[in-house]
């Protein structure tokens, strides 16, 4: 979407959110870089609301979802799976990002995820062997994803967010699985993908982060009672 003709600072979002485009405004932002795009069946009337704040603003708006999945240099899950000291790195026809395992055991890994993607990770250890991992970036929990990682030979299967079929369908494959957050998981390429192209104008690029609360790995803003089963 089009806005001002001039582009001198550009802005890079996770999401098309309404804070997003705020914080764009408040930083003179004239062209916002985003990988969750106002989807009609997801934001529903609100992706209306969201355009029409971006035009009277004069802020142009673009979404790198599928292009930045499937690039060619700058594909988000092999991106992500090399941060995550993934080696031998090959992505797949369904989906997946395939690596190998670091030389540390699970649980090193773990807090290696954590600590390079700055965010909480939750963890199921259905498999005694770390050695092969499937990464799909985001709410990636979908179980043909999961039976493709299985298909593949891995042992492990790192996404952002899941369901709970997803953690039933891990434990009953014996497959591992790691939530990492949506955010952690996507926003670091999307901030890579501004910067570029804001390095290949002499542009400056900020960073928008969303809040932690959504699906970033921080508490949510109530929250009661203790974890157990029911």
């Amino acid at each position: 979407m089009r806005g001002n003709q001039q582009v001198q600072r550009i802005g890079a979002a996770l999401n098309t959110s309404f804070a997003a485009i705020d914080a764009a405004a408040s930083l003179q932002i004239d062209l916002l870089i985003v990988h969750h795009a106002p989807w009609a069946e997801i934001d529903l009337h609100l992706r209306e609301q969201k355009i029409a704040k971006l035009r009277a603003l004069g802020i142009s708006l673009y979404a790198a979802h599928e292009s930045l999945d499937r690039s060619a240099t700058e594909r988000l899950g092999d991106m992500l799976a090399a941060s995550l000291a993934l080696t031998g790195i090959l992505p797949t026809t369904s989906g997946l990002v395939v690596g190998t395992a670091p030389a540390i055991s699970f649980d090193a890994w773990l807090r290696l995820v954590s600590e390079r993607l700055h965010a909480s990770v939750r963890a199921w250890p259905n498999n005694s062997t770390f050695h092969r991992v499937a990464v799909v970036p985001g709410g990636g929990g979908r179980t043909h994803y999961l039976a493709a990682a299985v298909a593949e030979g891995c042992d492990t299967f790192l996404t952002g967010e899941g369901s709970l079929y997803t953690e039933l369908f891990a434990f009953e494959c014996g497959l591992s699985l790691v939530y990492a957050t949506h955010t952690a998981n996507e926003f670091p390429a999307i901030c890579a993908f501004a910067a570029s192209v804001a390095a290949e104008f002499g542009l400056r690029c900020v960073d928008l982060p969303e809040t932690l609360s959504i699906t970033g790995g921080g508490p949510a803003p109530l929250e009661h009672g203790g974890r157990g089963a029911v």
